[in-house]
């Protein structure tokens, strides 16, 4: 007798560790689950190997609203950053100019 296995591929949802945290700044607030003003905007992504660009565009977050000011662990980044489990990343829309950029080179 022949018996035919069959394998379900099930996906499976990342682990903590695998996630990166998101820090949503000024009107992209708005992408956050939560947009009270006073509360947190803070999104878990599974961004593990991803570029920051990749990892925006999934979130659903309009690049011309995303201005230049871009964090990944405190360290001015590029968009074509690639991101790791449990970096924490920041965005700055684009009406949120800084000073930060005119000091310091951006990460690739």
């Amino acid at each position: 007798m022949i018996c035919w296995r069959r394998t379900l591929k099930v996906r499976r949802q990342p682990t903590n560790m695998e996630q990166i945290e998101i820090h949503l700044y000024g009107k992209l607030r708005r992408y956050a689950p939560n947009s009270d003003p006073h509360g947190d905007s803070i999104l878990r992504h599974a961004g593990d190997g991803k570029t920051i660009a990749q990892a925006v565009e999934e979130i659903g977050i309009d690049k011309r609203d995303l201005g230049a000011n871009i964090f990944v662990n405190g360290e001015y980044s590029d968009v074509e950053r690639v991101l790791h489990a449990e970096d924490r990343l920041a965005l700055f829309p684009d009406d949120m100019q800084l000073l930060y950029k005119w000091y310091f080179a951006r990460r690739k």
